[in-house]
């Protein structure tokens, strides 16, 4: 049919190739391990994590790592392509790497705390790099795939959180929406992963009585494992082929 767009080529059969950005993270490592067991080829970003990233390549011969700071956005780019060169192309790409707060040392910071600076810094690392890297992916996903992006209930519902977080989650959101239609026609599914409260993490930020407010209201009645999160973000890179522009939310039924 004329104008048409063709559908993008199967690739080769093989291991598949996937980026993940925060790689040295709660959620990160847990993701790279979980890729990387089943049978996937990793590239994975870290900052400070240097002693675990060093266990994540002892523990998984073949996977890859680079260090870089993620608020500059040319240099998350940069990362993307050089990892996705490493791995000979990119099937998956993930995006683990989170400022949870914007003072330091990192707290719950209330929104007097809160500078123009530090508000854009989480901006930078929590979404800016992830469209950077997508966008720096793009030649590389030679056969369609799948990028899974990590959201948070707080960015999905009313729920006491600091603000520069719960903004960069929430527009986590509108990206997945926008990159999922405008990727499509590339055989690019756009997903969104939104945990709850973890065992883990940045989570334990929360004050011990808002953590207490959560166990209450939550269906399942307890805390999130970051395992689950892994093993649902792993199906939707690795196996995922029809599921695009969803947010999945992990959050025990809150």
């Amino acid at each position: 049919m004329a104008g048409a767009t063709p559908a993008p080529a199967e690739r080769a059969e093989g291991p598949r190739r996937c980026v993940v950005f925060g790689g040295s993270g709660t959620v990160g490592r847990a993701l790279v391990a979980e890729l990387a067991r089943a049978g996937a080829r990793v590239g994975f970003t870290y900052r400070q994590g240097r002693e675990i990233a060093e266990d994540l390549l002892r523990a998984f011969p073949g996977t890859t790592a680079l260090q870089v700071d993620l608020g500059d956005p040319r240099g998350a780019a940069e990362a993307a392509d050089a990892l996705a060169r490493r791995l000979g192309g990119v099937d998956a790409f993930a995006h683990c790497a989170v400022r949870a707060s914007s003072v330091e040392p990192p707290a719950f910071d209330a929104i007097e705390d809160v500078t123009f600076e530090g508000f854009a810094d989480v901006f930078a690392v929590n979404v800016t790099s992830a469209f950077a890297a997508a966008r720096g992916l793009l030649p590389h996903f030679d056969g369609g795939g799948n990028i899974v992006l990590f959201g948070s209930v707080d960015g999905i519902k009313p729920v006491p959180s600091p603000v520069p977080y719960a903004a960069s989650k929430a527009a986590l959101s509108g990206l997945t929406l926008s990159l999922a239609k405008s990727l499509g026609k590339r055989g690019i599914r756009v997903n969104l992963v939104a945990p709850g409260v973890l065992e883990a993490g940045a989570s334990r930020m929360l004050p011990d009585d808002l953590r207490a407010e959560y166990l209450k209201h939550c269906g399942l009645r307890r805390l999130g494992k970051v395992e689950e999160v892994a093993a649902l973000a792993a199906w939707l890179a690795l196996e995922n082929t029809y599921v695009t522009g969803q947010t999945v939310m992990v959050d025990g039924g809150l």
